[in-house]
């Protein structure tokens, strides 16, 4: 082996996601054997394509990069045309999670290095962050410091591991190796995206924004009430079970006496109690620690006998708010949100998350897609 630890240093707009289209690469640090470099990129004026070609060739004379968090780095080297298309790589957050049983989520490299009493991070890079100033602000020799710092850290994590793996069963070893392979996949999977039609979801929200008003006004059949909130599981208790709520509303008390206004209309807020009817009998056990509320989680809302048509409502309304709030509006919303090209989303999907071993999906949830909104998604083919 003649392993390379990569660790790179970034703007810091949605904590550095490669695919923010405002966001650059700053520095790459990298670190061998016997060197350690820190290659400035976008961090100030100065012509970076030389040191991206030096960069590529370390990566083709190694063959083999190390790193924590290794993907979210590997992405960035991608998206500055670094080709990483034959190496091995050694995740050492990927390592640490998997040799320590997968209890704890997304370790960090303090707490890692800190496992293996090898020091710490360095804190004024973050120190400078955390009071919003970003990264290519950042005095350049502070930053370098704190770059060399990781990359030093995280090759003695690596020297570890290494001999902690040695010492496992080969169908342990066998397991790391398919899990850093699979990063590489999963990398891959990230850096393309999904794309996805936001025209066709804006139409698709609005005429289920159009639905959901129709079902607001039916609901408000069955209980008049000009402050009810049918997003609130509260009122929806109240509704279903009965009971007795008091609301702020401000009503005209009088007329001002004196001063300039005299004469004038007063309004202040007044306590206003209202009291629902019960329409179906609460499921015995579906109690909430609020006294007087009940459960009206979907599940429940099933298993309830009497008010069919109420019900039926309740459950279509959650089905579209989901629909709309999480998909058609929330892809969207969350597009924008990161900076991403307009279509395309790049979803995380994490090895370091599930105490299973599983893989999972967030930001969105890729895995876990509705069936029903399936056609707002396209081939970036086509």
């Amino acid at each position: 082996m003649n392993p390379i630890v990569i660790d790179v240093e970034t703007t810091i707009s949605n904590k550095g996601n490669a695919y923010d289209q405002t966001n650059k690469l700053c520095y790459i640090g990298v670190k061998g054997q016997d060197f350690v470099c820190a290659f400035p990129i976008e961090y100030n004026n100065e012509p970076f394509g030389d040191k991206l070609d030096f960069v590529q060739q370390l990566v083709d004379d190694s063959g083999f990069i190390v790193g924590f968090n290794l993907k979210f780095d590997l992405a960035w080297l991608k998206k500055y045309s670094i080709d990483i298309s034959n190496v091995r790589v050694w995740d050492c957050q990927l390592v640490h999670f998997i040799l320590t049983g997968q209890q704890n989520p997304y370790p960090s490299l303090d707490g890692v290095a800190s496992h293996y009493q090898l020091g710490s991070k360095l804190d004024a890079v973050a120190t400078y962050w955390e009071q919003g100033i970003d990264t290519p602000d950042i005095p350049q020799e502070i930053l370098e410091e704190y770059l060399v710092q990781d990359l030093e850290l995280t090759w003695k994590v690596f020297e570890k591991q290494v001999e902690e793996v040695k010492k496992q069963p080969k169908a342990m070893q066998n397991l790391i190796g398919l899990h850093n392979s699979d990063l590489l996949v999963l990398l891959e999977m990230e850096y393309n995206g999904l794309y996805f039609d936001e025209t066709r979801c804006n139409e698709l929200a609005q005429g289920l924004r159009e639905e959901l008003v129709e079902i607001d006004r039916e609901l408000y059949q069955y209980h008049s009430c000009p402050h009810f909130n049918p997003a609130s599981t509260n009122h929806i208790s109240l509704l279903l079970y009965g009971g007795r709520i008091v609301f702020r509303e401000r009503q005209v008390i009088g007329a001002y006496k004196t001063g300039p206004r005299k004469g004038e209309v007063k309004h202040g807020w007044v306590d206003v109690p209202w009291e629902f009817p019960r329409l179906v009998k609460p499921l015995k056990g579906s109690e909430l620690a609020k006294e007087g509320f009940y459960s009206t989680d979907e599940p429940t809302l099933r298993q309830l006998k009497g008010a069919k048509k109420v019900i039926e409502l309740l459950l279509r309304r959650a089905e579209l708010e989901k629909r709309v709030g999480t998909y058609y509006e929330g892809l969207v919303n969350l597009r924008k949100e990161m900076n991403w090209v307009e279509g395309e989303l790049h979803g995380q999907l994490n090895q370091v998350v599930a105490r299973t071993g599983r893989l999972s999906s967030s930001k969105p949830n890729l895995q876990n897609i509705d069936s029903k909104i399936k056609e707002v998604f396209r081939s970036k083919y086509v």
